[in-house]
């Protein structure tokens, strides 16, 4: 037996973003057929939420438990609610664009905008904190 890990100390494991935020079971591992590299792992994030690719750059460490990430992907924002300053919901993350690892944009399912589909572009710098939510700054709506 050699040293180091196998799919089995990661298969059906947590993946941990740095915020410490589960964000899912790992499903897959992916390895590139002509570099015979591990390239990253698949994230099951749960009923109703699609798969999340977490590319091995991501990964701070395999843990006996879990995989921790070094960052937080910016796909975990899609789906979640989009307030006002003063709390109104505003809509639901549709898309987000990152430069790498960092978010630059996301894309907002308006609420209450009826049949027509509406959405929205924010930029990054337009977002007060995200947490449980996305809370928009004071300035930009």
């Amino acid at each position: 037996m050699g040293n180091g890990i196998t799919t089995d100390d990661i298969l059906g494991k947590q993946a941990v973003d740095s915020e410490g935020g589960i964000l899912g079971v790992i499903l897959k591992l992916h390895v590139d057929p002509v570099k015979k590299i591990f390239t990253g792992l698949t994230v099951d994030q749960g009923f109703l939420k699609p798969f999340l690719f977490i590319g091995i750059d991501l990964v701070a460490n395999f843990g006996v438990d879990a995989v921790f990430l070094n960052v937080v992907p910016p796909d975990k924002y899609i789906g979640m609610e989009v307030l006002s300053p003063d709390g109104r919901i505003v809509g639901k993350v549709k898309s987000v664009k990152s430069s790498g690892n960092i978010l630059s944009e996301i894309t907002v399912s308006l609420s209450g905008a009826g049949l027509k589909k509406e959405t929205a572009t924010i930029g990054a710098s337009r977002i007060l904190e995200i947490g449980a939510r996305v809370v928009l700054k004071e300035s930009s709506w």
